[in-house]
């Protein structure tokens, strides 16, 4: 009698426990990192917009909100089954999505080791300059500082990521003038040319 209500408590345990007996359908879940940051080449890694959709097996499908860290798929996965950790659709302002160590066979170290990095989309991002006769004049775009020319009439400043903000002011006037800036802030959009209406105008 003994003997048998052992073996029950046994089998209850490993019902209710399945990865100490060795695993079994549904005990795993595969979760994983959100990357974001300037990297080394000077991309940066940042999900700033909903519609990034992750799939595994082609199924499951995951949508992850703006801002998120880190992500985990609700349905569980069985020790050693093969799993393939996709992007179904990414947000529109992001380039590509690199996902590592997506594609493995699930165990507790495995689906935990799952990245993934987004990189932002960037825009060329150009000024116009009007009635510049004279040397000496510098613009900044937060870090991007540029001198620009006599007789200018544009200036081409560092690339802008998409989504993101703006700000062109004068750090230095030209000798003998003074030039202020028209439309100098704002959020780039979606293209290269959305936001060609910065204007530094001198007299």
């Amino acid at each position: 009698m003994k003997s048998s209500i052992l073996r029950a408590g046994v089998a209850l345990a490993c019902a209710l426990g399945l990865a100490a007996c060795g695993g079994g359908d549904g005990d795993l879940l595969l979760q994983g990192t959100i990357y974001s940051g300037v990297t080394a080449d000077g991309r940066l890694a940042a999900l700033t917009k909903d519609g990034l959709v992750l799939t595994n097996n082609g199924g499951d499908d995951l949508a992850i909100s703006a801002g998120a860290t880190s992500f985990q798929f609700k349905r569980a996965v069985s020790t050693d089954d093969e799993f393939n950790i996709e992007v179904k659709a990414k947000p529109s302002n992001i380039d590509t999505c690199i996902i590592s160590n997506g594609k493995a066979r699930a165990n507790y170290y495995t689906i935990a080791q799952v990245g993934i990095t987004c990189y932002v989309k960037t825009h060329k991002f150009a000024i116009q300059i009007a009635g510049l006769t004279t040397n000496g004049l510098v613009v900044v775009n937060g870090s991007d500082r540029k001198d620009v020319p006599a007789n200018a009439t544009s200036l081409k400043m560092d690339d802008v990521y998409e989504d993101g903000a703006y700000g062109v002011t004068v750090l230095q006037q030209p000798s003998g003038q003074t030039c202020s800036v028209e439309n100098g802030s704002g959020t780039m959009g979606s293209t290269d040319t959305d936001n060609n209406k910065v204007v530094v105008r001198c007299s």
